[in-house]
């Protein structure tokens, strides 16, 4: 009872000793209550209003209810802080609801669609100008071409970076005219323009469409991350000659002229900042240099990212908190040097630190982390106290003003949570006056003294052993509240983290200030910047190592299908909770620890269940899903809930041998495994995801037609060597054979119908793995890339009956000798698994010859198969009827 009562007290007492954290707890009730319940500004106003007007009826009446209805003041002060907390709810509301209104009557809206057009725009430059590498997985990926058995890895690629570009629209070319138009476009220059700045007007010639909706199951959907960075569109512009910089830049959008000059400035630093990373850095570290000092990820390798996502490690490279208390650190060190006054010191580390927010791009979790060590630094030189959660809510308070779409994104979320976790796991208490501290403040006393009586080696490993308990202690209480929020986005569970967070962090901060002095020297000594330069090169090659290892260790990170989002909220809800009902919770019996572990194994269990649950299907259906992967192929099959095939598994421009699209697909599906894989031909389009599927998924067999590894290449070698490092069994599969011998099962229900043991003379698209699946009355025909003379092969077998569905062989090439396909199959409805080629009307109008419907992957998303008992058949389009 007297804890219930002390918790109590606690509880009601919390406005006044977390006045901001209420304050940003009712702001961000505020953003999501418009998010869920979207309504006009108008109408929050009003609500705002309504809520003085109770508080003021309240405050005047106040006096009447106690005396006369004798109503306790305790509750006439809850009432009254009530209208008050609600008051800030709708104000955020408001300003959510403000921002969504000017995001959605930006005008480009109405007039792009999300078919590519080529236009001639004037803009004015939003943000500085930002390089990447030469993105070989880009637009190109959708769309068609002859891919060859290395042809995606050979592209000639004459551009070495692309210029990224944030622009907003001043005039667009609709038809003869140009017309004024509204809205923020991200243009992809495939050139370098390192010579522009913030506030320049370009006029730029190329090629926009609108942010295109998810195509495939389990997709990310691009259009959110766009409208938090609001963003209306996307331009591609061929080369340089392509963007024209036009005069009177200082006046562009009405700015005034300081602003531009000092965004023009910080642009010059960071650009500068960029170069003389990339000079003094050895090439394979540049990437990581640039994220770890500037917080630029363009130049990362996709592997990179992708092993430190897997380690956990990511946030090391992404500008926050830690980055910025090195930089105070090393500042602070600076101004003891000079023997500045304390006015003097707050001065220099307050300006060195909004530098670097700026040149860094004052992302949120920078901001954040600058606006909580602006308030430390405050509290200190005015001798005040402070709370570290009262200043946290400071900087969620200044972003939610700012930027409120900014506070949905799963960046600024683990950013906070992180922080949050940090502060909350570490005694902040620890200094109160109660009895309790006390004792434990005398113990430690006691501690100190039996300490500085044992001998210094024993000092110094008691102190690491101290050290390295309570860093693992922090990196087990982040990694264990931020894992439902990274399994749910980006499906992976990374246990290894934990250890190698804590091993790479003093290698970090090393990195960071060698990096930062690099810079520096090549600002003021350029002939000695390449001494801190290759001691920061050395250091990321550790690091380097080290991620590497940790990616590659069996049982270090698990790849997932994401819980529900319920589940996730529910996760968090819970803690609030809690958090709440702690101190009431006896620590006699079952201790609190032991409830919280189990209540913690609980979730993660159930969390398992629903994740891999696997996805409805009715009974004695056969489901074959296209996925829309550009010019490729990959098709799920799965014959009942618990087996998962695919036939061919890759698209045309994939060099990074990555899964995207599939894996999405899979996920959705609560797949961990794979079946099988049959592999149509050695053509890269057709097999170039199986590495990043291999890596996601386990996989049962694949299954090939004769000769499949006899060609040679970069795809196919990597191929050969994902197979052996998972010891995947491989068997090749002909004509004639039957699959029952192959593999057990539903394979009873598969023929090959070609090629035959015997290779026919031609290329491997006339020798493509061709696949009937008999399902009740009707028939799923999947023949790869067959084209003549493979196709005279394939039209003297006995004919499948009528009504069926067909894969369009060669993803409807215009060379596939259609006639011949569609007179032997006569398909009911045809599936193009295919880029923009594929969309063409001639290709449809092809294909539809004998009557049949025809379905574009392109156009319509992924195509949903379904055939079922007593000739039922089922397509679905994802574009128009999403599952």
């Amino acid at each position: 009872m007297r804890q219930g009562s002390l918790s109590t007290r606690h509880l009601a007492e919390l406005p006044s000793r977390q006045p901001l954290t209420m304050f940003a707890a009712a702001g961000l009730g505020g953003l999501l209550l418009d998010r869920v319940y979207p309504q006009s500004t108008q109408v929050w106003i009003g609500m705002m209003v309504a809520m003085v007007l109770a508080w003021c009826i309240v405050w005047t009446t106040a006096p009447r209810l106690a005396s006369s209805l004798r109503v306790r003041p305790s509750i006439l002060t809850g009432v009254r802080t009530a209208c008050w907390f609600g008051f800030i709810l709708f104000v955020f509301a408001g300003r959510h609801a403000l921002d969504e209104w000017q995001y959605a009557s930006a005008t480009i809206r109405d007039v792009l669609t999300h078919e590519e057009e080529p236009t001639v725009m004037v803009a004015v430059l939003d943000e500085p100008v930002r390089l990447q590498r030469d993105a070989l997985e880009n637009t190109v990926a959708r769309t068609s071409g002859v891919a060859g058995r290395d042809s995606g890895r050979n592209r000639n690629h004459d551009v070495q970076y692309q210029t990224r570009l944030v622009v907003s629209v001043l005039t667009m070319q609709r038809g003869t005219q140009h017309v004024p138009i509204t809205g923020r476009v991200m243009v992809m220059v495939d050139a370098e323009r390192q010579d522009l700045r913030p506030g320049d007007i370009v006029k730029l010639y190329g090629r926009i469409a609108a942010i295109p909706p998810p195509s495939n199951p389990g997709e990310t959907d691009q259009r959110i991350a766009a409208r938090r960075q609001n963003i209306h569109a996307r331009m591609r512009v061929g080369s340089a000659e392509q963007v024209e910089r036009l005069p009177n830049a200082e006046n562009a959008k009405g700015r005034h002229s300081w602003c531009v000059r000092m965004e023009r400035w910080l642009a010059d630093r960071a650009a500068s900042a960029r170069d003389t990373i990339l000079k003094q850095i050895e090439p394979s570290q540049r990437g990581l240099a640039l994220a770890l000092t500037l917080g630029q990820r363009d130049f990362l390798d996709r592997t990179t990212n992708e092993r430190l996502l897997v380690t956990g490690t990511a946030h090391l490279l992404s500008v926050s908190g830690l980055h910025l208390g090195i930089i105070v650190l090393l500042t602070g060190a600076v101004a003891g040097l000079l023997r500045l006054p304390l006015a003097g010191s707050t001065t220099l580390i307050v300006t060195v630190m909004l530098f670097y927010v700026a040149i860094t791009g004052a992302r949120p979790p920078v901001t954040r982390a600058a606006i909580l060590l602006s308030t430390v630094i405050l509290a200190r030189l005015l001798a005040r106290p402070h709370h570290p959660l009262n200043s946290l809510s400071l900087a969620a308070i200044i972003l939610m003003v700012w930027t409120p779409a900014e506070m949905f994104g799963i960046g600024v979320q683990l950013s906070f949570l992180a922080v949050a976790t940090l502060l909350l796991c570490g005694r902040p208490f620890s200094k109160a006056l109660t009895p309790a501290a006390e004792s434990i403040r005398v113990e430690e006393r006691f501690d100190e003294l039996a300490q500085q009586s044992q001998t210094a080696w024993r000092r110094a490993l008691s102190f690491v052993a101290s050290w390295t308990g309570r860093v693992l202690w922090y990196s087990g209480a982040v990694t264990l509240m931020a894992l439902p929020l990274v399994w749910s986005q980006f499906h992976v569970v990374s246990p290894i983290s934990v250890i190698v967070n804590v091993m790479l962090s003093p290698l970090m901060a090393l990195a960071l200030s060698a990096g930062v002095l690099t810079i520096l020297a090549g600002w003021s000594l350029p002939s000695l910047a390449w001494i801190p330069g290759e001691i920061c090169g050395k250091l990321l090659s550790i690091m380097q190592w080290m991620i590497d290892s940790a990616a590659n260790l069996p049982g270090g990170h698990f790849w997932l299908p994401s819980p529900p989002t319920a589940w996730v909220i529910a996760f968090y809800l819970g803690l609030v909770v809690w958090a709440a009902i702690r101190p009431m919770v006896s620590s006699r019996g079952i201790r609190r620890r032991t409830i919280e572990a189990g209540l913690l194994v609980s979730w993660i269990g159930i969390a398992f269940g629903m994740a891999t649950f696997p996805a409805e299907l009715p009974d004695q259906t056969l489901e074959a899903t296209f996925v829309d992967v550009g010019h490729g192929t990959a098709t799920i099959l799965r014959p009942n809930r618990q087996e998962i095939w695919l036939y061919d598994c890759g698209w045309m421009g994939n060099a990074n041998a990555t899964s995207r699209n599939i894996e999405d697909a899979l996920w959705s599906l609560g797949a961990t495994h794979i079946d099988g894989i049959f592999l149509s031909h050695a053509d890269t389009d057709h097999y170039n995801a199986l590495p990043g599927l291999a890596d996601r998924f386990s996989i049962g067999v694949i299954l090939v037609p004769p000769g499949f590894f006899e060609g040679d290449g970069f795809a196919l070698a990597q191929a050969i060597e994902t197979i052996r490092r998972h010891q995947i069994p491989v068997k090749e599969i002909s004509r004639d054979q039957p699959m029952r011998r192959v593999h057990p099962g539903w394979l009873d229900q598969v023929e090959v119908l070609h090629p035959p043991q015997e290779r026919i003379d031609a290329n491997d698209n006339a020798n493509s793995l061709v696949l009937r699946i008999d399902w009740g009355e009707r028939v799923l025909l999947l023949p790869g890339d067959l084209e003549p003379p493979g196709t005279a092969v394939l039209t003297n077998t006995p004919r499948p009956p009528p009504g069926g569905v067909m894969m369009a062989p060669h993803h409807g090439s215009l060379r596939m000798d259609a006639q011949a396909v569609l007179q032997w199959a006569r398909p009911l409805e045809t599936v193009v698994s295919g880029g923009q080629r594929a969309a063409k009307p001639e290709v449809t109008e092809m294909l539809s010859a004998a009557g049949g419907g025809v379905h574009v992957t392109s156009r319509e998303g992924a195509i949903r198969v379904r055939m079922g008992p007593e000739s039922a058949l089922q397509i679905q389009a994802f574009l128009r009827q999403p599952w």
